[in-house]
């Protein structure tokens, strides 16, 4: 499978082509539910997150949601 390269979070990674951004998210075992992406400096809606498909080159910047008392 072909491989690419993307950064999240100012690090770099190798990922396998037509990975999604949730896909992305989990592979970092992060819950895509509860993160806030930037792709390529754009707010990305979380209804896009299972059909945006990264790209090499692509940069994003993944923050997780986390609520406590």
């Amino acid at each position: 499978m072909e491989k690419i390269k993307i950064t999240a979070n100012g690090k770099k990674f190798e990922i396998a082509s037509g990975q999604t951004v949730a896909e992305f998210a989990r592979a970092l075992g992060l819950n895509p539910q509860r993160c806030v992406v930037e792709l390529n400096q754009k707010a990305l809606k979380f209804a896009d997150f299972e059909n945006k498909t990264l790209q090499a080159g692509d940069v994003l910047e993944i923050l997780s949601l986390v609520a406590g008392g």
